[in-house]
């Protein structure tokens, strides 16, 4: 089974953090668009060694700017790093530049390069390196769509 997994840049320091989305009404705003929260709960479990069981579960919450929330696709570049929606990998196969984003019409992860779109099923993430994402490196996604036109 899948890991449901997402990250976020936090509003405070803008430190990507990962773990679980939840979008929360906050009733104590009135203005429009000011009344939800997007927050990433980030669960740390402390195991008591001499018992080998978990005693507590410390959860900490990260509120996030909702422009960044991308989902993890379930797969990890050749470095071992989890992909996540909005990242720009490199593909070693097609040697080409790709963004990572969901796709609503076929529902599942696709890699779109400057020559063609890959559907996630299809790739491996041996084939993969992440070089950036769509939210820190700009100038990279500026690249590939001038390829792709």
């Amino acid at each position: 089974m899948r890991e449901i997994l997402f990250r976020g840049k936090r509003v405070d320091n803008g430190k990507w953090v990962q773990g679980f989305y939840v979008c929360k009404k906050r009733p104590y705003f009135k203005d429009k668009g000011a009344d939800l929260e997007h927050i990433i709960y980030d669960n740390v479990e402390v195991e008591d060694n001499d018992y080998k069981q978990f005693v507590d579960t410390i959860m900490t919450t990260y509120v996030v700017d909702p422009e960044t929330i991308g989902q993890y696709t379930g797969l990890t570049d050749m470095n071992g790093r989890k992909i996540f929606e909005g990242d720009i990998v490199w593909d070693n196969y097609d040697e080409d530049y790709g963004k990572v984003e969901w796709d609503n019409d076929t529902a599942r992860f696709i890699i779109t390069c400057s020559t063609s779109t890959v559907n996630s099923d299809n790739t491996c993430g041996e084939e993969l390196e992440i070089v950036g994402n769509i939210y820190d490196n700009p100038e990279v996604m500026e690249k590939i769509e001038e390829d792709y036109e």
